[in-house]
């Protein structure tokens, strides 16, 4: 029999996709999809900007992420680059961050002939410093279905908090089976989930283009914020997450790190001796 918990999340199912966001369901949920939210003319100037340059780095050559193929790597041209400046994700953000917001993140993670692949199960606060209370907004600059790899959230998953580790996560491990949605976006809707909410993609088969951006926003009480989008700053101190491993002797990543050089250097001398 499944929780009542459970029941309640999958009577809210309907109630996640509105041009109206509610707080209280996405408080639940951990995710909202706000529809026609984005000016059209805005948004079609992102779509008409992504597509320009989208062209002109394809021409050149991308340098794909090979730790993340689906985040962009290049550097974005001005417009595309400020976009979670536009005051709709603010002024959304404020019915549950309140009325002072800051920006932690703003990147494009897309899937193109060169980045096609799945991304696996898991939540994005493990690979996050500062405070816990961070959401992602997703803005498509592409249609966005399951067949090109939209997002698939795992609704409700975000109760369990911060699992302790980073990487793939079983949901067959876990004694609650979360109800899971893939909407289908297009230009001006954006979606708002909680950074610890559970979430995956599969491969783009359908060979159109799945384009978006990932703005990740917090109240401007982090100390790891890069941009206030809104209100005053909270706090006055401050340290870069993009440099985090300077603040440590020894960490799992310096680790990691140490140990695939080592490897690699392993491969090298094996390989120069045969």
């Amino acid at each position: 029999m499944k929780p009542a918990s459970v029941v309640a999340l999958e009577a809210l199912l309907p109630r996640l996709s509105s041009e109206t966001f509610d707080a209280d369901v996405f408080r639940q949920t951990g995710v909202f999809v706000v529809r026609n939210a984005i000016a059209p003319a805005v948004a079609q100037a992102w779509v008409s900007e992504w597509k320009a340059f989208h062209a002109a780095i394809m021409e050149k050559g991308r340098d794909v992420n090979r730790a993340n193929p689906v985040s962009l790597n290049e550097q974005l041209p001005e417009r595309l680059a400020h976009m979670y400046r536009e005051p709709v994700f603010a002024n959304t953000l404020k019915a549950f961050m309140g009325e002072h917001i800051a920006l932690y993140n703003h990147r494009f993670v897309i899937k193109d002939a060169l980045s096609s692949n799945k991304v696996f199960l898991h939540q994005d606060s493990c690979y996050h410093a500062g405070h816990s209370n961070k959401c992602s907004v997703f803005v498509p600059v592409s249609l966005v279905n399951k067949d090109n790899g939209g997002l698939t959230f795992h609704v409700g998953s975000h109760r369990l908090g911060v699992l302790g580790d980073a990487g793939e996560i079983d949901p067959a491990s876990f004694d609650v089976q979360w109800p899971t949605v893939t909407p289908e976006l297009a230009p001006g809707d954006f979606v708002i989930m909680d950074s610890r909410l559970w979430h995956e993609s599969g491969p783009n088969v359908s060979g159109v283009d799945r384009i978006m951006a990932d703005m990740i926003i917090q109240p401007a009480d982090d100390p790891t914020g890069q941009e206030l989008l809104c209100g005053e700053w909270q706090t006055d101190v401050f340290y870069s997450p993009k440099t985090i491993t300077r603040h440590f002797v020894s960490s799992r990543i310096l680790k990691i790190v140490k140990y695939e050089k080592e490897l690699a250097q392993l491969k090298a001398e094996l390989s120069a001796s045969r």
